[in-house]
């Protein structure tokens, strides 16, 4: 069984394609396309088919110059090419048949002629020039391509034109984003809002070559928006907009990330309210920035409106204002976190001063709650922790003195004086941590703490505080020895102290059911997980008491009647707390007693 013909069909037009496609394929023939001049030369030398559908009128190479590139390669010989074309005139028949063609097929073709057309030519038909006639189509297609080359010529001329135009917005605009990035980078030392919106607003003004520019925030509460306008000095105040002005909605309801200027602006309907404000000029070219939070809620923050005379802002310019207004809203959040912490480590500074005061009035409130019947069991624990205060706050007095004969000396301490002096330091550095810390879990304790709130927690610490408390309540017998081993390389969790405070309460109150001599807490693990154990000597557990030690709801359970003890009724609860933090607890029955295991993950 012979092949069938393949034949290129070199088409600019879909539908005429598919027409051809479509007669020739249910001829039997093989069917290929391209749709230009250059795709089609490198698909015939390819495919090499039997026959080329031509059109003369392709973008790029013409169907002309594509039938003399083919004629000049030897292997396309044996190929008949065939223009179709809609140039009818004689003139133009002459030229494709000088250029290498065979011959050619009108446009449009006929589709009950086109089949026989094509087999004709296939089938050995050939059309040639007149006698005499070659040196006249030969001077035709010179001149045709002497018109396309000098059609491109001038393409390619607007093009450049066109590129030049672009190189020059390219570098007009990378020199506007270098002198943001320099501004960015000046303006991250300076904490004054005045002297951030003077230098933001400064460079955006002269940058945009703006007329007049107004910057609106929103006022620390939040009732009503202040504005400032800059003037070539300083600034000047302007009128404060409550958060109903109609203006104020108006922008509020905008989307996200609209920047209006131009005609967008004077069609919306607050384009004379802000005529009558003096946001800009009736005549002038106007600009509307809002900025919203960055906070999730997205709220409006503030807005930038200016105006500029005659000339409208490009796409690029209010791409540069909205970069201008971020980096004025980040340096403003950004000098109000700075001042915050200023103000905080001034606080910090002066708590060393105030710790004796706040263990005085720490006895006051105890005594203050000793008079009140509903606060009298919480009046024992103030009193029991104010004792334990006494002995970090003396080693803080007789420290601190100590240390004041050293600083007080003219002369520069001698070694063994700095060492001293080292000592005193931490000595005071570490009275101070017992103090803070048991301080904050008798507050937590007294409900007057942020005890429900999540927060990053170091358990270690957790546990020394709350064993404290917990002799301080007397659950804790002073004689029973609670050894503490923590190796854990990693104990900040995040998470609710109040949580973690109960965990270890049911944990100890476990330990204490079977009365041990001896408690054991101990810590380890890794990068990923926190592991827990305590153990205690108070007597084995009964397998069957282990399997439902963390079942919910153990009084209504009937009673063991096995000799060994029961596991603590806490223990339910700290299984509900592991799964909300999904971690993993179980209980074992060591020699003498029982050991209770927590795993917690860390991130």
């Amino acid at each position: 069984m012979t092949a069938a013909p393949r034949i290129l069909c070199i088409e600019d037009n879909a539908m005429n394609w598919r027409l051809v496609q479509r007669l020739l394929s249910q001829a039997g023939y093989e069917m290929h396309w391209a749709e230009d001049g250059l795709k089609g030369c490198d698909l015939a030398l390819a495919l090499k088919p039997a026959l080329i559908l031509l059109d003369i009128n392709l973008p790029g190479l013409s169907g002309f110059e594509v039938a003399t590139k083919l004629r000049q390669n030897a292997s396309m010989d044996a190929t008949l090419i065939v223009a179709l074309t809609a140039k009818t005139m004689r003139s133009d028949r002459e030229t494709a048949l000088v250029t290498g063609c065979d011959g050619f097929i009108p446009k449009p073709i006929d589709p009950f002629l086109f089949v026989g057309q094509v087999e004709a030519y296939l089938g050995g038909r050939r059309d040639h020039l007149e006698q005499g006639r070659e040196g006249a189509a030969l001077r035709q297609f010179t001149q045709q391509v002497v018109e396309h080359l000098e059609t491109q010529l001038k393409e390619a001329q607007e093009g450049n034109r066109k590129l030049l135009v672009a190189q020059a917005e390219l570098e007009q605009r990378s020199q506007h984003l270098s002198r943001l990035l320099s501004l960015s980078k000046e303006i991250i030392p300076i904490v004054n809002d005045g002297d951030i919106l003077f230098r933001v607003l400064g460079q955006l003004q002269e940058e945009l070559h703006l007329d007049r520019l107004r910057a609106y925030r929103i006022h620390a509460s939040g009732t009503y928006f202040e504005g400032l306008e800059k003037t070539p000095a300083s600034f000047s105040e302007m009128p404060v907009l409550p958060t109903t002005h109609p203006l104020i909605e108006w922008i509020e309801g905008l989307p996200d990330g609209t920047v209006l200027t131009g005609n967008d602006l004077r069609q919306a309907a607050p384009w004379e309210q802000g005529i009558d404000l003096g946001l800009w000029s009736p005549r002038a070219q106007g600009m509307m920035l809002p900025l919203r939070s960055r906070s999730g809620d997205q709220h409006l923050w503030g807005f930038l409106a200016a105006d500029r005379p005659d000339q409208p802002f490009l796409p690029f310019e209010t791409e540069l204002a909205a970069l201008h207004a971020g980096i004025l809203q980040v340096s403003l959040e950004n000098a109000s976190l700075i001042a915050h912490l200023a103000d905080t480590s001034r606080a910090l500074g002066t708590s060393y001063e105030g710790l004796e005061a706040a263990y005085e009035a720490l006895k006051e409130a105890q005594r203050a709650l000793g008079a009140q019947n509903q606060k009298t069991a919480l009046g024992s624990l103030f009193m029991s922790m104010a004792q334990r205060l006494e002995s970090p706050v003396g080693v803080l007095k007789q420290e601190s003195a100590a240390l004041s004969l050293f600083m007080d000396r003219p002369e520069v301490p001698a070694p063994e004086d700095r060492v001293e002096c080292h000592r005193a330091m931490h000595e005071i550095h570490e009275a101070i941590s017992q103090v803070d810390g048991l301080v904050r879990s008798l507050l937590r304790r007294a409900g007057q703490g942020e005890a429900s709130a999540p927060e990053w927690i170091h358990l270690h610490e957790l546990m020394d505080q709350e064993l404290e408390l917990l002799r301080a309540e007397g659950r804790l017998q002073e004689s029973l020895p609670v050894e503490t081993n923590f190796q854990a390389p990693r104990d900040l969790i995040f998470g609710v102290y109040s949580d973690f405070a109960e965990l270890l309460g049911h944990l100890i109150g476990h330990a204490l059911q079977g009365q041990p001599s001896r408690i054991l807490l101990r810590t380890w693990g890794g990068n990923s997980h926190f592991r827990i154990e305590i153990e205690d000597d108070g007597g084995p557990i009964e397998a069957a008491q282990l399997d439902t030690a963390f079942e919910p709801f153990p009084d209504l359970r009937p009673d063991s009647t096995g000799p060994g003890r029961k596991p603590g009724k806490g223990l339910p609860n700290c299984g509900q707390l592991m799964k909300a933090y999904g971690g993993a607890v179980q209980i074992l029955s060591s020699e003498r007693g029982s050991l209770v295991r927590i795993s917690l993950p860390m991130d």
